[in-house]
């Protein structure tokens, strides 16, 4: 069982602290003692929006989450980048593109 705790994100709400319990193909999102949220994994979406910051959603309900550990929770969750937006986290896609361009 993986649990990553960090910051909450919905809407234009101020953040709140919140857990991430990653275990037996379930995402769990957890603020205080109140579950907000049990999904299947293969259900869920992570797309990492920035160093920090990681967008999670089931197509109807969507959090962005900034966990204390990025590096394990992109890990555990299996969080995408997609370099094809202008601009990605940290000008990644940028640098791939120029690499690519020069022979």
């Amino acid at each position: 069982m993986s649990v990553f705790v960090g910051q909450l994100y919905r809407n234009d709400e101020p953040p709140v602290r919140a857990s991430v319990q990653i275990e037996d193909g379930r995402v769990r999102i957890w603020t205080d003692r109140r579950r907000l949220v049990s999904w299947d994994q293969a259900q869920v979406t992570c797309e990492r929006m920035s160093v920090f910051r990681f967008q999670l959603s089931d197509g109807y309900v969507t959090y962005e989450f900034q966990p204390g550990d990025p590096a394990g929770f992109s890990d555990s969750i299996g969080a995408v980048v997609d370099l094809r937006a202008p601009k990605s986290r940290f000008g990644l896609a940028e640098r791939i593109r120029q690499a690519q361009a020069t022979p």
